[in-house]
């Protein structure tokens, strides 16, 4: 499996453009996941470790965590946030090839990661074997990239760049309605639920919602910045009119300043729960 351009420049504005969105999916995939004190929970393709954080709470002082990533930036960025926390564990791991042994875990958590994998029916098969009889796994991914919160900027960015297009298809394949589940059954797991969670998310405008892509940060960023500067001029500009961002400042009806406008999303991801005989 590939590190999917998560090196130092992407990981270090990783929690501004996808942290910040990431994180509110949190509470429910946990509920989903139904950790309690003690459990050892597996957390893969951590991020910065958001998910990982939340999940130390809930499992307390009695339980662990096993916080993982491809990515030895993001690993040693999540250090910065979890390096305090005894219950914590971070490793460097492909969650297509897990090194943990078979039946360790009460719980495997995955935020907004599956999408990235190069083969994910072969990593839900690694989330079958690491969980004990009765555990539970729980994965969130985006729907369609009209929805998500940087995808319309991957599809403009396919345009200029058609070998990116086969691999923004396969990040957003698993939104597809029932793919997911299928693939969860397919890896042996069975109780399967699915649902929508949706989120409203603001910037105060475009530019605070587009700065963080322009200096590379996570794997939008880091396609972005490979593009020669007139396509990523023209994938900005694209990106502010699908937003609806004005730019720049003028006078509104009423003659005081007018407002910038502020890019709005309502983010849909599918979050899927699942279970080890």
């Amino acid at each position: 499996m590939t590190e999917l351009q998560f090196r130092d420049t992407a990981a270090a504005g990783y929690d501004q453009v996808v942290g910040r969105m990431t994180a509110q999916f949190i509470p429910p995939l946990l509920q989903a996941a139904r950790i309690v004190p003690g459990h050892r929970v597996l957390d893969i393709a951590i991020g910065t470790g958001i998910a990982a954080e939340a999940a130390v709470v809930r499992v307390g002082p009695s339980g662990h965590v096993v916080a993982t990533d491809i990515s030895p930036a993001l690993v040693e960025r999540a250090r910065e946030r979890l390096g305090g926390l005894s219950a914590v564990a971070l490793a460097v791991e492909d969650g297509q090839a897990l090194t943990f042994q078979a039946e360790r875990f009460d719980a495997v958590l995955c935020n907004q990661g599956l999408m990235y994998f190069p083969d994910p029916a072969r990593g839900l098969a690694e989330f079958h074997r690491v969980l004990r009889p009765g555990g539970r796994a729980a994965t969130s991914v985006p729907t369609t990239p009209e929805r998500s919160l940087t995808g319309r900027v991957h599809a403009s960015i396919a345009r200029y760049a058609p070998s990116k297009a086969a691999e923004i298809r396969r990040i957003f394949s698993l939104g597809a309605e029932g793919h997911l589940r299928l693939l969860l059954e397919a890896a042996g797991l069975v109780e399967v639920e699915d649902a929508i969670e949706v989120v409203r998310m603001a910037f105060p405008s475009f530019d605070a919602y587009f700065n963080g892509v322009e200096r590379g940060a996570g794997n939008v960023g880091q396609d972005y910045v490979a593009l020669p500067e007139d396509a990523r001029r023209a994938v900005r500009e694209e990106a502010r009119r699908d937003l609806g961002d004005a730019g720049g400042t003028g006078r509104d009806r009423g003659g005081g300043q007018d407002r910038q406008r502020t890019p709005l999303e309502h983010f849909p991801i599918m979050l899927d729960l699942a279970q080890r005989h």
